[in-house]
């Protein structure tokens, strides 16, 4: 059996302070988790490369320890967060900000740069503890004003003090903060048969839902319109993505919306960077997929939903 005790690991009490120090005010939020918990965990049991996901995110708690043990053994360890309150922003991903960048605070900041429970064949070697003590003040002597070592309860810990005046130095690294859209499954996108317009996707929506698709690849945003008037929507390494659409069953039902060699010999002539193939999204083709794939198009059918909604 194990037991984390509070010295150990932290407390409410004590995270609650802590991102009043990060914060510099008061937040509502109860029950943040203690840093000193998750690097417990982490140290634990992940490698320097792991991908560590917290699906309850909250305060944001995992992304500073992931970020703090990578600053102290130079890992890559990566995070995923993921957290559905509107707090999401203004507390969970700002705490990684300013974790990242730094953030303003005056007062004495503690670290802690080691803990060991102590035994008595570890008291019978004290001359080692002690090595232990002199090189972490070689080490960090120059990132803090004071190095302690401290025995308590059993626990041997050496701590790192400094006084800070203006600014927390920032721990590095970098993320990204996405807020998911409409759900990406074709009966939430489309509709359902019988509705009106109004049900169907946006040019938008569905230009990144087939992106997606076809490239496995997340497109944060369209070209300008003046880049779109042949469909163009974005392009990866290997292929130019096209999507032949407008939110109207009638125009989608009609001639415009098909793929004609006319409309081929524009792609093509369009396309800058021949060795890339045309990937082209419409809702039918008048011509053979023989002779497109000869001439370096690929057409790929509308959602099967789109259809159905026309009624086809």
């Amino acid at each position: 059996m194990s037991l984390w005790f509070a010295n150990e690991v932290g407390d409410t009490e004590a995270s609650k302070k802590e991102i009043m120090q990060i914060f510099g005010e008061s937040l509502p939020f109860d029950t943040p988790k203690p840093t000193a918990l998750v690097r417990r965990i982490i140290d634990i049991s992940t490698k320097p490369d792991s991908i560590v996901l917290d699906s309850f995110a909250g305060s944001g708690t995992t992304a500073h320890a992931v970020l703090a043990a990578n600053k102290k053994d130079g890992g890559n360890r990566k995070f995923i967060l993921v957290e559905m309150e509107d707090y999401a922003d203004k507390l969970t991903a700002e705490r990684v900000r300013r974790i990242i960048s730094g953030y303003a605070f005056k007062g004495t900041q503690r670290e802690e740069l080691h803990r060991e429970n102590i035994t008595w064949t570890k008291l019978k070697k004290a001359s080692e503890l002690v090595e232990q003590v002199d090189k972490l003040k070689m080490l960090e002597g120059d990132n803090f004003d004071k190095i302690t070592p401290k025995v308590d309860d059993g626990v041997f810990t050496i701590t790192g003090e400094k006084k800070v005046t203006k600014k927390v130095e920032g721990l590095g690294g970098s993320f990204t903060f996405a807020s998911l859209g409409q759900e990406m499954t074709l009966e939430k996108l489309l509709g359902e048969a019988g509705e009106d317009d109004a049900s169907m996707p946006t040019y938008e929506s569905l230009a990144k839902y087939v992106f997606y698709t076809a490239t496995g690849r997340t497109l944060d945003k369209l070209p300008p319109k003046a880049k779109r008037k042949l469909g163009f929507v974005g392009e990866t390494e290997l292929f130019r993505v096209h999507l032949i659409y407008q939110p109207d069953k009638a125009w989608l039902s009609g001639n415009e919306a098909a793929l004609t060699e006319m409309m081929v010999d524009a792609l093509i002539a369009d396309n800058p960077d021949k060795s890339k193939r045309l990937l082209v999204f419409a809702p039918a083709k008048y011509m053979g997929q023989r002779e497109l794939t000869r001439r370096g198009v690929d057409f790929c059918q509308l959602p099967y939903a789109i259809h159905r909604i026309l009624g086809d």
